[in-house]
């Protein structure tokens, strides 16, 4: 192996090493966006069940509205 190949080598070599932990810096990201979704997951259902409590109430009202006016 000449110097050129040896020198040439060694430059693939750190580029492939900067790429490595470029992917693993990117994968530690992904995996907070994904536990940051999955938390997510369980405020989307409370939201939901508090927006169907909201909708019953505003429905129900009217019914209730008469007895309290007098």
């Amino acid at each position: 192996m000449t110097f050129l190949q040896a020198e040439r080598l060694a430059i693939l070599e750190e580029k492939v090493k900067n790429i490595e932990d470029d992917v693993r810096e990117m994968r530690s990201k992904v995996d907070e966006i994904h536990a940051v979704l999955l938390q997510a997951k369980g405020a989307r259902w409370a939201i939901v069940a508090v927006a169907g409590c909201a909708g019953f109430l505003a429905g129900f009202a009217p019914k209730l509205l008469p007895l309290f006016g007098k």
